[in-house]
């Protein structure tokens, strides 16, 4: 973040002093991770985002999320790289929860359930980032997406009345974020997943509302962290930090 100084200048200055150029203070430097494909940069911490809700508390303040890891997204026919992504966890639940995987190397890590399956409850703020790597249709992301999440939500909402599009209204509004003709290279999806199920998505830096979804919150991330994932390799690669973080 860049900070800018405003120069005062004593009373009693000369006039050579009060002809000195104000310099604009230095970038403060922000610790990053590399996504070796891609070689997009990401910081190692951040603040999470707030719920619209939590917002409105008073004192209520952003959590630091840790970087677990970080993947790339391919076309598989011909490893044409789509998008880089990143997962982020509530530091405190990372001290707490994942204390249980301490000193274990990030290849045991990755072959591990039940650590997926621990970072798939709901306990702890969870953000997934990705940043893409070439123009892309709009409407072949949100298809990408339906197809991946339709299946996981319907399968957690079998018992729920109503018709295929009751059960799938969360997804249908959430397929409305994405209006636009196409996501340019450089440009950011960001999922905050907060323990109460509301999910705050942030397309190329504009807010979209919140959505209560426990279950769109859930799918969006097994996606990436569950039993069947879009890459196999990538999910090992999303806990690939975790090792160290748990050692300090």
């Amino acid at each position: 973040m860049l900070l800018t100084a405003t120069l005062l200048l004593p009373l009693t200055a000369s006039p050579a002093a009060a002809l000195v150029t104000p310099q604009p203070a230095p970038v403060q430097d922000v610790e990053t991770a590399k996504e070796g494909e891609s070689k997009h940069r990401y910081p190692v911490t951040i603040k999470s985002t707030l719920s619209e809700a939590d917002a409105k508390k008073e004192g209520a303040k952003p959590q630091d999320l840790a970087l677990l890891g970080l993947a790339i997204r391919e076309k598989t026919i011909f490893n044409v790289n789509v998008y880089s992504y990143v997962v982020y966890a509530d530091t405190a639940f990372v001290e707490k929860d994942l204390a249980a995987w301490k000193g274990k190397s990030a290849k045991a890590l990755g072959k591990d359930s039940a650590l997926y399956t621990k970072l798939l409850q709901p306990n702890g703020t969870k953000e997934l980032r990705m940043r893409f790597c070439r123009d892309v249709d709009a409407e072949d992301i949100v298809e990408a997406f339906e197809d991946s999440l339709e299946p996981r939500m319907l399968s957690r909402r079998k018992a729920m009345e109503g018709s295929k599009a009751d059960k799938l209204k969360d997804l249908t509004t959430f397929r409305g974020f994405f209006s636009l003709d196409e996501l340019k290279e450089g440009n950011e999806l960001r999922f905050t997943w907060h323990p109460d199920g509301t999910l705050c998505t942030v397309v190329n830096g504009e807010r979209k509302p919140d959505l209560k979804s426990q279950d769109l919150a859930w799918a969006m991330f097994d996606v990436y962290l569950g039993d069947d994932p879009i890459s196999k390799s990538g999910k090992k690669k999303l806990v690939s930090r975790l090792p160290g973080l748990l050692a300090d």
